[in-house]
């Protein structure tokens, strides 16, 4: 049973951690505020700067595990409201990155950036972001 209830819990252990420039000014952001930043609805943090979004490609395992359990809604679905913006003009979508080195070091270089790397990923010095209830 021990080893059931593991393995349930194991996916939520492992989710991807939000990482972000230390210019931006805060510490953590509940679930919604997330989401309307990558959605690109929020585009300045409170103390005025704005929002640089960083992400890997669409097509990346970590993007993907990314997007379901943090921004709680599918791939296809956020690359649908950034085509929605660029389409129609109302916006722009956020700057992929290759890896999850480029988008430590983007994060680390780029004032208001905010990205995401694995659980696990050495980000030195860099913001990472807890969750609000």
């Amino acid at each position: 049973m021990f080893i059931a209830l593991f393995s349930l819990t194991q996916p939520l252990l492992s989710a991807p951690k939000v990482i972000v420039n230390d210019d931006a000014g805060i510490t953590s952001l509940d679930s919604s505020h997330l989401s309307q930043i990558f959605a690109m609805q929020i585009r300045k943090w409170p103390n005025g700067l704005a929002i640089e979004v960083f992400t890997l490609p669409s097509e990346n395992e970590l993007h993907r595990e990314f997007v379901i359990n943090r921004l709680h809604i599918q791939t296809h679905q956020l690359d649908r409201i950034w085509n929605r913006m660029l389409f129609t003009g109302t916006g722009k979508a956020p700057a992929v990155v290759n890896s999850q080195a480029e988008m430590v070091e983007m994060i680390r270089s780029t004032p208001g950036a905010i990205g995401y790397t694995s659980a696990d990923y050495p980000t030195g010095s860099i913001v990472t972001l807890g969750d609000k209830e």
